[in-house]
């Protein structure tokens, strides 16, 4: 049996530029840049970068920060309600699950998070597993989440596909043995994403082999 399996963020929808721009926005008010080089290498990783507290000592204080995250959250919602669904991905969901495929998403975000975003994006009707960060022991670049939705699926690595598009996220891929399609967006277009077997513009110029 075989599977494709999807991360969420920065891959099946455009989180990751919303999620910068208003930490983005939030130094700015403060006085100080924070750069796109230093962002992008967190991002696909989880808590290894403290910017509250980066900015707390650019600052030389203790910022409001209750005040300051709802200001932050609120941003963040608005970008993110006016964002839809990257190209290519429901249509290979939908062409996936008619040809047999078995279809799971593995993510380092919260359960809350992907499962309510795929709702809000109308693609729960395709997705057969979902495993994420509060259902898994590691996370990636370990590959547990790959393993464990295979395993969820009764899927083998063999013959399956992961779509990622962050360093951190290949790497889980394929260490758990999958055949790895790297999606970059405008931010991991800056990551170093040449162990995936292929490197794709958009979900749209993926051929599913043996599919329509």
């Amino acid at each position: 049996m075989r599977a494709l399996v999807f991360d969420y963020d920065g891959l099946i929808i455009d989180t990751e530029t919303p999620e910068f721009e208003c930490w983005q926005r939030v130094y700015a008010e403060h006085g100080h840049e924070l750069k796109i080089e230093t962002w992008v290498q967190v991002v696909g990783t989880v808590d290894t970068m403290d910017p509250a507290g980066q900015l707390d000592n650019l600052v030389g204080r203790a910022l409001d920060w209750p005040l300051l995250h709802e200001r932050r959250l609120q941003h963040h919602k608005e970008l993110i309600q006016a964002k839809g669904l990257l190209p290519g991905v429901e249509s290979l969901m939908r062409r996936a699950r008619a040809a047999g495929w078995k279809v799971g998403v593995a993510s380092s975000s919260s359960s809350a998070w992907v499962e309510g975003g795929l709702e809000r994006l109308g693609l729960m009707p395709y997705v057969q597993a979902v495993r994420t960060r509060d259902r898994v022991k590691n996370l990636k670049p370990h590959p547990e989440p790959y393993l464990s939705v295979l395993a969820d699926l009764g899927a083998q690595a063999a013959g399956s596909f992961a779509f990622e598009d962050s360093r951190p996220g290949v790497s889980a891929a394929k260490a758990a043995g999958l055949t790895v399609v790297a999606v970059p967006n405008a931010l991991t277009r800056l990551h170093d994403l040449s162990h995936a077997d292929m490197v794709l513009e958009s979900l749209e110029a993926f051929d599913l082999p043996g599919g329509e």
